[in-house]
């Protein structure tokens, strides 16, 4: 009824949601829509034709973008580039942790009944995660062509940021790669069983191509400013449908220093330098890239490639003792329960109850990790913190620094040697950073945060710190 061009044979079922949105017209003509109308308000200039060939940066921080028309003199540059992020961001200075990816695009058709529509769409988008494609029809836009696309979940193709462009592998556009049927014959074949129609209508192989993809370690977008250079920010790894909330969510960063929702996951400044390296980039994306269109990942699905990299000194005796090993923390290797003491704890696992369905279970075991904290609350145990970043804090206004950042009082008549747990705030009282204070002397303290949080409350300090003219080292 809702998409009549499927073979109802070959599926078991479907679900209809008439809420999802889809982009139309294209996103080139979005783009164009917003920056005419930006202009037309006077909100926004435009330079066309003019690349950004370098930008100049004093004293850490950014000053301008030379161009091929002179220096447009700015102290803040947003890097909002796709695909070309990564060599924008190596003029800076700043890694700028995404690959590319291959993307097929396929165009059949045209379709009679989308040919002559003046609407912009006929038919819903059809997902088929089952084989990692789509089919949406393209209305009147071109010429009621109907659009495969396929996102290979098997053997992704990264493209190497320096090889976008290629003369040998590009058409039209350097974001633009020429198609290899044999790469995708298998998933085709299957499209052509799901909905005939393309196979009746045939493929438009002058019109079809490998688009480009941006892919992230942890399939987060990168917004923010970036630790190494103040003023130059990213807006990156956004795809077309999260283009106008992310840039939404940069802008309220670069105006008010906060935003409508929490940035944990999307912040650059998540990331450590080791995150950011190329081989654990690309190792990542790969895998990242085989679940984009598949059904049902796990939320703790644990990453295969590039573990083992960090263990602490207690790494083999854990694994002697089951630990459980399943999911890292910024590439730290941590255990999240420990098997030898299930039968340690019996009378607290009788009373802890069992998640009955087996997802709600995998790869974390619950009731262990919650046997060991009842036996913690009532007795003593010895955790492993060696995945907890450490960061001192020296100087004449440590004390005013953490003062103003920390919930809790941790200067004044706090004495030495006394542990806080507490949390940063921001300035609307929502919870930035949580962990512990330990006042070391009367202008000392150490930082203990949680291991994927250690880079984001670093760069807190620091940034607070400069930007208050504070004298303190951290």
């Amino acid at each position: 009824e809702k998409f009549p061009l499927i073979d109802e044979d070959s599926i078991m079922g479907s679900m209809w949601d008439p809420d999802a949105g889809l982009v139309i017209p294209r996103s080139q003509d979005v783009v164009s829509f917003a920056v005419e109308k930006a202009k037309e308000q006077g909100a926004l200039k435009t330079f066309t034709d003019t690349p950004a060939i370098d930008f100049e940066i004093e004293d850490g921080r950014v000053v301008g973008v030379k161009t091929d028309k002179g220096i447009i003199k700015s102290d803040k540059v947003v890097i909002a580039s796709g695909i070309w992020g990564p060599l924008m961001g190596k003029k800076a200075g700043v890694p700028v942790p995404l690959m590319p990816l291959e993307h097929p695009l396929l165009f059949f058709g045209p379709l009679p009944e989308a040919q002559g529509s003046q609407e912009f769409l006929v038919y819903p988008l059809m997902r088929d995660q089952g084989n990692s494609a789509y089919v949406r029809d393209t209305g009147r836009l071109h010429g009621g062509m109907l659009e495969w696309g396929f996102y290979e979940d098997k053997e992704p193709r990264l493209v190497d940021p320096e090889d976008i462009g290629n003369p040998e592998k590009t058409m039209g556009s350097d974001s633009m790669r020429y198609l290899d049927l044999e790469e995708i014959a298998e998933p085709l074949e299957k499209a052509f069983e799901t909905t005939p129609i393309l196979n009746e209508l045939g493929w438009d192989e002058r019109s079809s191509f490998n688009g480009l993809l941006s892919v992230t370690t942890d399939a987060g977008s990168l917004i923010g400013e970036s630790p190494e250079v103040r003023g130059f920010w990213l807006c990156e790894a956004v795809w077309v449908k999260d283009g106008p909330g992310c840039a939404r969510l940069c802008a309220e960063l670069m105006v008010n220093g906060k935003t409508q929702v929490d940035m944990h996951s999307f912040d650059i400044a998540r990331l450590y330098p080791e995150q950011k390296e190329k081989d654990f980039v690309k190792s990542r994306a790969f895998e990242n890239s085989q679940t984009i269109y598949t059904p049902a990942v796990h939320p703790r699905e644990p990453y295969i490639t590039s573990r083992g990299k960090f263990v602490s000194p207690f790494y083999e005796r854990e694994k002697e003792l089951g630990g459980y090993f399943d999911n890292e923390v910024a590439r730290w290797e941590r255990a999240f329960a420990y098997e030898s003491n299930r039968e340690k704890l019996e009378h607290y696992l009788k009373d802890i109850p069992i998640r009955d369905n087996e997802w709600d279970r995998r790869h974390v075991p619950y009731e262990l990790a919650n046997a060991e904290h009842l036996a913690m609350s009532d007795s003593v145990g010895m955790i492993n913190l060696s995945h907890f970043p450490i960061m001192d804090i020296e100087g004449p206004d440590a004390e005013k620094m953490l003062e103003y950042l920390s919930v809790a009082k941790v200067g004044g008549n706090t004495p030495v040697g006394k542990v806080i747990y507490t949390n940063f705030l921001d300035e609307d009282g929502g919870v930035h950073a949580d962990l512990t204070i330990s006042r070391l002397g009367e202008d000392k303290y150490r930082v203990v945060t949680g291991g994927a949080d250690g880079n984001r409350d670093w760069v807190t300090l620091r940034n607070y710190r400069d930007d208050n003219n504070l004298d303190a080292e951290i």
